[in-house]
């Protein structure tokens, strides 16, 4: 089965999952860098997870996801899998990862916090025989492999929505994301090249702001910037459209166009009568598809069915643009990326929580999404 396959969850198949054995391993969001292994102790291989940032919803569903995964075939009792935790900051993942190449593991699956700022250290572990994947951003490191969406093809499809509902004129706020991670960049320069293309610079930027994927951040800098800007015809964020829709509501104002990302509650608040939305999807499956490249790379197997791919070359995770307006949305340019009405029980479920990133899984791996859901 294809990798990039995704599985599409119908209510039945959450009742079954519901009733699984398969148990995530517990996940800390202290302050301190905490290190937490799954229980096999005689297994070939040690994936390594560094992970740098769990301020938002998306990062412990992944976290749990590759517990999950690492308990399936095919990696269940070839693979010990270990996460380091580091606090958010450049120097201290630096450190961690230092100490993870002292403990020699295989594989070092990596959520950097600078590509840049950490190339070096990613370098020190190539040299050091690991074998290293950059998970959701492009490696910096001409060592590693990378597993990531194309944040920029798909941002540049949202910039076309939003010029197309404001009809080419009007403007914008600018969510400029997380600082530091190179794909808030991405996402923000592929949101404005985009709109500036379809609406040949007819929609502007009111004004921007950081939005750091997350909820309560989002909320606060858009009602801090609306009493300057009480005509602003469309907002872009980066994290969730909740925000947006709260401090429009709060300051008054009327809806505008809102564009976000997968998480199932923003979904199912954009399905409400009177919103206009576009979403890209945001996967956590992007460390399964790192996981698995991982196994075909230390086991000098095939990946799909195919040699392993070059480093040079980015690994996609699945991704889709859910859309308000499918049937009238004609996009320039697409990028082959799949363009989706939003719809209850194919892209978002009224019975699963509201901060879960869709879709759930790769569809070869049938993890328990009870557990997943957290």
């Amino acid at each position: 089965m294809p990798i990039r396959k995704t599985l599409r969850v119908t209510f039945a198949s959450l009742a079954c999952a519901a009733s699984g054995l398969v148990l995530a391993t517990p996940l800390s969001a202290s302050a301190t860098t905490t290190r937490l292994s799954s229980a096999a102790t005689s297994t070939k291989y040690t994936f390594v997870f560094d992970n740098n940032y769990l301020g938002n919803d998306y990062r412990p569903q992944l976290l749990r996801l590759a517990n999950l995964t690492a308990q399936l075939p095919p990696f269940k009792g070839l693979v010990t899998f270990k996460e380091v935790e580091s606090q958010n900051t450049v120097a201290a993942q630096i450190a961690d990862v230092n100490d993870i190449i002292s403990s020699h593991p295989n594989v070092l699956l990596l959520e950097p916090a600078s590509p840049s700022a950490l190339a070096p250290v990613v370098n020190r572990a190539c040299a050091a025989g690991i074998i290293v994947v950059d998970v959701d951003q492009a490696a910096n490191s001409s060592c590693a492999w990378s597993v990531a969406e194309n944040f920029y093809n798909a941002q540049y499809v949202i910039g076309e929505w939003m010029a197309a509902q404001l009809h080419n004129s009007g403007t914008v706020f600018l969510d400029q994301g997380l600082p530091g991670p190179n794909i808030s960049s991405a996402i923000s320069e592929g949101f404005l090249a985009g709109m500036k293309a379809a609406s040949h610079g007819g929609v502007t930027v009111a004004a921007t702001y950081a939005g750091d994927y997350a909820n309560a951040p989002s909320e606060q800098a858009i009602a801090s910037i609306l009493p300057a800007h009480r005509n602003v015809s469309g907002i872009m964020s980066q994290g969730y459209c909740q925000p947006a829709f709260t401090a429009l509501s709060h300051a008054g104002l009327k809806e505008v166009p809102a564009t976000c990302f997968g998480y199932n509650g923003s979904i199912e608040a954009c399905a409400q009568t009177g919103h206009a939305c576009a979403i890209e999807t945001g996967s956590p499956t992007s460390i399964q598809v790192a996981m698995t490249l991982a196994l075909a790379i230390v086991e000098k197997s095939t990946f799909e069915g195919k040699p392993v791919p070059p480093r040079s070359q980015v690994v996609p995770n699945p991704q889709y643009i859910y859309v308000t307006n499918a049937a009238s949305f004609h996009p320039a340019q697409s990028f082959g990326i799949p363009i989706e009405q939003i719809k209850a029980g194919v892209n978002y479920y009224p019975n699963l929580p509201p901060d879960i990133a869709l879709p759930l899984t790769l569809a070869q791996y049938h993890v328990n999404i009870a557990k997943e859901a957290g």
